[in-house]
């Protein structure tokens, strides 16, 4: 099976590498949890993996999510998840969870999560749902970050970002990546 990448641009793993690494000059990434909102093949799960000591990774794997976001179309979700399972196989910490964010952060407890990744729906609305609902999830001290920030194809993670983290330090990197450390708010 041919394998299927979709950080492929100059920056797309090198900003997500930045941005771990700023993360783990507070608190090393090695002790910390991470939660990933939107997997699809694993690219930044992989990168995760490799970074923290446990990454939750939350994805319905359902074609059609976005008729906006082409990924949601363009291949069939079936073998997206196929390569997703062999990612999970060989990394030996990620826990996949196939369900929708709102699903998902039923199964977690208020103040345990280090770190939330918010990558999964691309609008408005769905950025500024998933930070509603995952932000009381985050330690006192942790991060909430996500990607696509500034991205002309996604206008509304940057209006739902600012909207709720305009007024303090928002660290954004070259993949589009966004960063908030709570300890900040």
């Amino acid at each position: 099976m041919k394998k299927i990448s979709i950080r492929n641009a100059k920056f797309a793993k090198i900003g997500l590498q930045d941005m771990c690494d700023y993360i783990n000059k507070h608190e090393s990434t090695r002790s910390m949890c991470l939660v990933e909102i939107g997997c699809y093949v694993g690219d930044s799960t992989e990168i995760f993996s490799k970074n923290f000591e446990f990454v939750f990774a939350i994805d319905p794997w359902q074609n059609g999510y976005d008729d906006k976001d082409a990924a949601s179309f363009q291949i069939d979700m079936s073998i997206v998840e196929k390569q997703f399972n062999m990612l999970c196989k060989e990394s030996g910490n990620i826990c996949k969870i196939k369900a929708k964010s709102e699903i998902a952060v039923e199964k977690f407890i208020d103040y345990t999560v280090d770190v939330v990744y918010i990558d999964g729906l691309h609008t408005y609305d769905g950025v500024k749902n998933d930070i509603k609902m995952w932000l009381p999830k985050v330690k006192q001290y942790g991060f909430i970050c996500g990607h696509d920030y500034g991205s002309k194809h996604f206008p509304g993670v940057k209006q739902a970002v600012d909207e709720h983290f305009g007024k303090y330090d928002i660290k954004t990197f070259s993949d589009s990546s966004w960063l908030v450390k709570l300890d900040e708010l």
